[in-house]
């Protein structure tokens, strides 16, 4: 049986944790950042490590939620987990377009944004922060 989901910020060296070594892929199934819900939004191995601009998931405080809004204050979000097919995700969601970005989130329970898809990019790319899932080891 799985384990718990544990949120990006409760982790003890977090990379060294959630990247496989060698890959860059996530050594953790990827998991809604709202502990009563249980999406898997990405398996474990799926995705990528990358480094994007983090300045596009920025929304007001509101949408995320006061918990994960409290997490995220004062981090630059940098670092994302990426697939390049909208099909590689086992669950998520995707807004309408808003200046060629669509955000990404719970398929679920909604919440988000927890990525974003910038529908201008060539080749296509979706991320997902690293700071906004849940792991399940």
């Amino acid at each position: 049986m799985a384990s718990q989901p544990i949120a990006f910020h409760l982790l003890e060296e977090p990379l060294k944790k959630i990247v496989e070594t060698g890959t860059n892929k996530n050594a953790a199934d990827i998991m809604c950042p709202i502990d009563k819900c249980k999406c898997l939004v990405i398996k474990k191995g799926a995705a990528t490590l990358v480094e994007r601009d983090g300045s596009k998931l920025e929304l007001p405080e509101s949408v995320l939620g006061s918990n994960l809004s409290e997490q995220l204050k004062g981090s630059t979000e940098m670092q994302f987990w990426r697939l390049g097919n909208m099909m590689d995700f086992e669950n998520v969601g995707f807004s309408k377009t808003v200046d060629a970005v669509k955000y990404l989130s719970c398929a679920d329970c909604d919440v988000g944004p927890i990525g974003y898809h910038d529908t201008k990019e060539s080749p296509s790319e979706f991320l997902i922060s690293i700071r906004r899932v849940r792991y399940r080891f």
